[in-house]
Protein backbone atom coordinates (compact mmCIF):
# COMPACT_ATOMS: atom_id res chain seq x y z
CA UNK A 1 0.00 0.00 0.00
CA UNK A 2 1.29 3.23 -0.76
CA UNK A 3 0.97 5.62 2.03
CA UNK A 4 0.10 9.68 1.50
CA UNK A 5 3.15 11.82 1.24
CA UNK A 6 2.25 14.25 3.58
CA UNK A 7 3.65 12.60 6.47
CA UNK A 8 3.31 10.46 10.03
CA UNK A 9 0.51 12.44 11.45
CA UNK A 10 -1.48 11.91 7.97
CA UNK A 11 -1.15 8.30 8.57
CA UNK A 12 -1.87 8.51 12.19
CA UNK A 13 -5.03 10.00 11.00
CA UNK A 14 -5.73 7.53 8.18
CA UNK A 15 -5.24 4.31 11.11
CA UNK A 16 -7.70 6.40 13.44
CA UNK A 17 -10.26 6.46 10.33
CA UNK A 18 -10.01 3.02 9.55
CA UNK A 19 -10.58 1.97 12.74
CA UNK A 20 -13.75 4.46 13.28
CA UNK A 21 -14.68 2.66 10.33
CA UNK A 22 -14.41 -0.90 11.33
CA UNK A 23 -15.99 -0.08 14.84
CA UNK A 24 -18.56 1.13 13.29
CA UNK A 25 -19.28 -1.74 10.39
CA UNK A 26 -18.56 -4.62 13.80
CA UNK A 27 -21.44 -2.20 15.71
CA UNK A 28 -23.80 -2.50 12.51
CA UNK A 29 -23.28 -6.07 12.01
CA UNK A 30 -23.68 -6.74 15.97
CA UNK A 31 -27.22 -4.70 16.12
CA UNK A 32 -28.28 -6.79 13.23
CA UNK A 33 -27.60 -9.94 14.67
CA UNK A 34 -29.46 -8.96 17.65
CA UNK A 35 -32.82 -7.73 15.76
CA UNK A 36 -32.65 -11.30 13.48
CA UNK A 37 -33.99 -13.10 16.78
CA UNK A 38 -36.37 -10.51 17.54
CA UNK A 39 -38.25 -10.26 14.82
CA UNK A 40 -37.98 -14.00 14.43
CA UNK A 41 -39.60 -14.43 17.66
CA UNK A 42 -42.23 -11.58 16.47
CA UNK A 43 -43.03 -13.21 13.23
CA UNK A 44 -44.82 -17.09 14.42
CA UNK A 45 -46.50 -15.13 17.00
CA UNK A 46 -48.11 -13.63 14.23
CA UNK A 47 -48.20 -16.61 12.29
CA UNK A 48 -49.34 -18.46 15.05
CA UNK A 49 -52.55 -16.14 15.37
CA UNK A 50 -53.57 -16.51 11.56
CA UNK A 51 -52.86 -20.46 11.54
CA UNK A 52 -55.33 -20.48 15.06
CA UNK A 53 -58.01 -18.39 13.23
CA UNK A 54 -57.47 -20.79 9.95
CA UNK A 55 -57.38 -24.25 11.97
CA UNK A 56 -60.87 -23.03 13.37
CA UNK A 57 -62.31 -22.03 10.23
CA UNK A 58 -61.17 -25.18 8.40
CA UNK A 59 -60.38 -28.06 10.54
CA UNK A 60 -63.24 -27.51 13.22
CA UNK A 61 -62.06 -26.19 16.58
CA UNK A 62 -59.62 -28.70 19.10
CA UNK A 63 -61.61 -28.19 22.81
CA UNK A 64 -64.64 -28.04 23.06
CA UNK A 65 -67.12 -24.82 24.04
CA UNK A 66 -67.78 -24.68 27.29
CA UNK A 67 -71.22 -23.58 28.38
CA UNK A 68 -74.43 -22.87 30.12
CA UNK A 69 -78.33 -22.77 28.29
CA UNK A 70 -81.04 -21.67 30.30
CA UNK A 71 -84.89 -22.38 29.15
CA UNK A 72 -87.99 -23.69 29.67
CA UNK A 73 -89.95 -26.79 29.13
CA UNK A 74 -93.81 -28.19 28.49
CA UNK A 75 -94.90 -31.63 29.01
CA UNK A 76 -97.97 -32.79 27.27
CA UNK A 77 -99.81 -36.17 27.75
CA UNK A 78 -98.70 -35.79 31.46
CA UNK A 79 -100.49 -37.40 34.33
CA UNK A 80 -100.78 -34.25 36.13
CA UNK A 81 -104.25 -32.41 36.24
CA UNK A 82 -102.58 -28.68 34.64
CA UNK A 83 -99.63 -29.30 31.30
CA UNK A 84 -96.60 -29.02 33.45
CA UNK A 85 -93.85 -26.62 32.84
CA UNK A 86 -90.60 -26.07 34.58
CA UNK A 87 -87.15 -24.04 34.54
CA UNK A 88 -83.87 -24.86 34.33
CA UNK A 89 -80.19 -24.62 32.98
CA UNK A 90 -78.28 -26.81 31.34
CA UNK A 91 -74.47 -27.24 31.07
CA UNK A 92 -72.90 -28.35 28.02
CA UNK A 93 -69.57 -29.28 26.30
CA UNK A 94 -70.30 -28.43 21.95
CA UNK A 95 -67.24 -30.13 19.72
CA UNK A 96 -67.44 -28.50 16.49
CA UNK A 97 -65.77 -30.42 14.02
CA UNK A 98 -66.82 -28.10 11.15
CA UNK A 99 -68.77 -30.77 9.10
CA UNK A 100 -70.28 -31.52 12.30
CA UNK A 101 -71.40 -30.65 15.49
CA UNK A 102 -71.52 -33.10 18.84
CA UNK A 103 -72.29 -32.13 22.45
CA UNK A 104 -72.38 -34.00 26.33
CA UNK A 105 -75.05 -31.97 28.53
CA UNK A 106 -76.31 -32.20 31.73
CA UNK A 107 -80.44 -30.75 32.48
CA UNK A 108 -81.39 -29.43 35.48
CA UNK A 109 -85.10 -28.67 35.10
CA UNK A 110 -87.75 -27.92 37.71
CA UNK A 111 -91.42 -26.39 38.07
CA UNK A 112 -95.26 -27.09 39.25
CA UNK A 113 -95.41 -30.71 38.94
CA UNK A 114 -92.36 -30.70 36.74
CA UNK A 115 -89.01 -32.31 37.47
CA UNK A 116 -86.32 -33.19 34.83
CA UNK A 117 -82.79 -34.36 35.55
CA UNK A 118 -80.98 -36.00 32.90
CA UNK A 119 -77.65 -36.41 31.47
CA UNK A 120 -76.98 -37.29 27.30
CA UNK A 121 -75.13 -37.09 23.89
CA UNK A 122 -76.24 -35.06 21.18
CA UNK A 123 -75.21 -34.70 17.56
CA UNK A 124 -76.41 -31.99 14.81
CA UNK A 125 -75.61 -31.92 11.20
CA UNK A 126 -74.53 -27.77 10.63
CA UNK A 127 -76.04 -26.51 7.59
CA UNK A 128 -73.52 -23.74 6.71
CA UNK A 129 -69.42 -23.66 7.02
CA UNK A 130 -69.39 -19.75 8.57
CA UNK A 131 -69.27 -18.09 11.79
CA UNK A 132 -73.33 -18.12 12.05
CA UNK A 133 -75.27 -21.79 10.70
CA UNK A 134 -78.48 -22.89 11.62
CA UNK A 135 -78.50 -26.72 12.40
CA UNK A 136 -80.42 -30.00 12.92
CA UNK A 137 -80.03 -32.87 14.91
CA UNK A 138 -81.04 -34.98 18.17
CA UNK A 139 -79.38 -37.63 20.79
CA UNK A 140 -80.18 -39.28 24.04
CA UNK A 141 -80.60 -38.42 27.57
CA UNK A 142 -80.60 -40.72 30.35
CA UNK A 143 -82.61 -39.36 33.85
CA UNK A 144 -85.20 -38.82 36.08
CA UNK A 145 -88.40 -37.07 35.18
CA UNK A 146 -91.82 -36.24 36.70
CA UNK A 147 -94.54 -34.92 35.32
CA UNK A 148 -97.29 -34.84 37.48
CA UNK A 149 -96.88 -38.76 38.63
CA UNK A 150 -94.87 -40.81 40.85
CA UNK A 151 -91.50 -39.84 38.22
CA UNK A 152 -89.60 -42.28 36.58
CA UNK A 153 -86.16 -43.28 35.68
CA UNK A 154 -85.44 -43.94 31.58
CA UNK A 155 -83.63 -42.99 28.10
CA UNK A 156 -85.22 -39.85 26.48
CA UNK A 157 -84.60 -39.25 22.80
CA UNK A 158 -84.85 -35.98 21.59
CA UNK A 159 -84.77 -33.99 18.48
CA UNK A 160 -83.63 -30.58 17.92
CA UNK A 161 -83.46 -27.76 15.67
CA UNK A 162 -81.15 -24.60 16.42
CA UNK A 163 -78.67 -21.33 15.63
CA UNK A 164 -75.37 -20.94 16.19
CA UNK A 165 -73.60 -17.38 16.33
CA UNK A 166 -69.85 -17.26 17.11
CA UNK A 167 -67.84 -20.39 15.60
CA UNK A 168 -64.93 -18.95 14.84
CA UNK A 169 -64.59 -16.29 17.72
CA UNK A 170 -64.08 -16.83 21.39
CA UNK A 171 -67.68 -16.38 22.82
CA UNK A 172 -70.49 -18.31 21.18
CA UNK A 173 -74.11 -18.17 21.94
CA UNK A 174 -76.63 -20.42 20.91
CA UNK A 175 -79.98 -20.72 20.60
CA UNK A 176 -82.52 -24.30 20.34
CA UNK A 177 -85.30 -25.73 20.09
CA UNK A 178 -85.80 -29.42 20.76
CA UNK A 179 -88.40 -32.11 21.40
CA UNK A 180 -88.34 -34.59 23.96
CA UNK A 181 -89.87 -38.03 24.31
CA UNK A 182 -89.84 -40.10 27.82
CA UNK A 183 -89.90 -43.42 26.96
CA UNK A 184 -90.07 -45.19 30.34
CA UNK A 185 -93.63 -45.23 31.64
CA UNK A 186 -94.76 -43.22 34.91
CA UNK A 187 -97.37 -44.22 37.29
CA UNK A 188 -100.30 -42.16 39.19
CA UNK A 189 -99.79 -42.18 42.59
CA UNK A 190 -102.03 -44.73 44.16
CA UNK A 191 -103.68 -41.96 46.37
CA UNK A 192 -105.26 -40.80 43.64
CA UNK A 193 -108.55 -41.12 42.46
CA UNK A 194 -107.45 -43.25 39.89
CA UNK A 195 -104.43 -44.97 40.57
CA UNK A 196 -102.81 -47.53 38.17
CA UNK A 197 -103.01 -44.76 35.09
CA UNK A 198 -99.33 -43.97 33.41
CA UNK A 199 -98.21 -41.96 30.57
CA UNK A 200 -95.61 -41.21 28.53
CA UNK A 201 -94.72 -37.74 28.79
CA UNK A 202 -93.59 -35.64 26.20
CA UNK A 203 -92.81 -31.76 24.94
CA UNK A 204 -90.71 -28.90 23.79
CA UNK A 205 -87.64 -27.55 25.27
CA UNK A 206 -87.06 -23.93 24.53
CA UNK A 207 -83.19 -22.67 25.67
CA UNK A 208 -80.48 -19.99 25.21
CA UNK A 209 -76.80 -20.55 25.73
CA UNK A 210 -73.27 -19.08 25.88
CA UNK A 211 -70.63 -20.77 25.91
CA UNK A 212 -66.91 -19.90 25.89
Amino acid sequence: MVWPRTGKKSRRAYHRAMRSTLALALAAVTTATALVPLRTRAAPSDRALAADRSGRQEGGRALPWLGLRLGGLVAVNSLATNTPTAGGASAYALFDGRDFLADVMADFYFGDDARLVAAGLGAYYPFLPANITPYLGGGLKVGWTRFGGDGTFGIIPFAAVGLLVGREGYIQVRAELAWFVALSHEDRPASTARPGDSSRAHGPMLTLGLAF
